[in-house]
């Protein structure tokens, strides 16, 4: 019980920290549709999910044997967030802002799912904290029972807050404002995303 509060209390805070996996769901939601959103943070929590069966299965010993392996996901991770906030940019180079602009379309569920799962997948940072930090906290000789019992409380609240996100950052008024700046809104994103990617390629940890 203490290692599933201690890993539930943790999960929660790495979750409320705003990062690249709450502003594209954030994003999709405000600039898209709800639903859009909720496929996106389906993604995201996929994503949770691998990283937490990979760090169940042990995946800090395979880090601390191939540090090259992480770098690569770093770098790779880095770029695809630069890309996004590429597409971003050009998203907002496109339209003519103020009450000229469409109002949000939905995005393909399928293409909202895949950006949420490369996105938590593409950020290190998540290979860091399921390769260190989890690993850290539990026990070295765990029971089947727990390893299940931690991987359904890190999923459950990972599904609670992307929901929680989805529903909130979709409702009428925020739409409406982002029709209104829809120019200056996608560029802030892009650039935080640009600012994501850059941080993890200069990283050195």
């Amino acid at each position: 019980m203490h290692t599933l509060l201690t890993i539930g209390l943790l999960q929660i805070v790495i979750l409320i920290v705003p990062g690249p996996d709450v502003l594209l769901v954030s994003q999709t939601a405000i600039a898209r549709s709800r639903r859009s959103a909720l496929f996106a943070g389906a993604g995201v929590v996929t994503g949770i999910g691998i990283w937490a069966v990979l760090a169940l299965l042990g995946i800090g010993v395979l880090f601390a044997h191939f540090a090259l392996l992480h770098g690569v996901i770093k770098v790779a991770g880095g770029l695809y967030l630069l890309y996004m906030a590429f597409n971003l940019w050009r998203s907002s180079m496109g339209g003519q802002g103020g009450s000229h602009v469409a109002a949000p379309t939905p995005l393909g569920d399928w293409k909202a799912y895949r950006s949420g799962l490369l996105t938590n997948l593409a950020n290190p940072k998540a290979a860091v904290f399921f390769g260190s930090v989890f690993s850290s906290l539990m026990p070295a000789h765990s029971s089947t029972g727990l390893r299940v019992g931690v991987f359904a409380v890190i999923l459950g609240l990972s599904l609670l807050w992307f929901a929680l996100v989805s529903f909130g950052m979709s409702t009428a008024p925020l739409q409406a404002s982002y029709i209104r700046a829809k120019r200056t809104i996608d560029r802030i994103a892009g650039t935080l995303m640009a600012g994501f990617g850059t941080l993890l390629l200069a990283s050195r940890e």
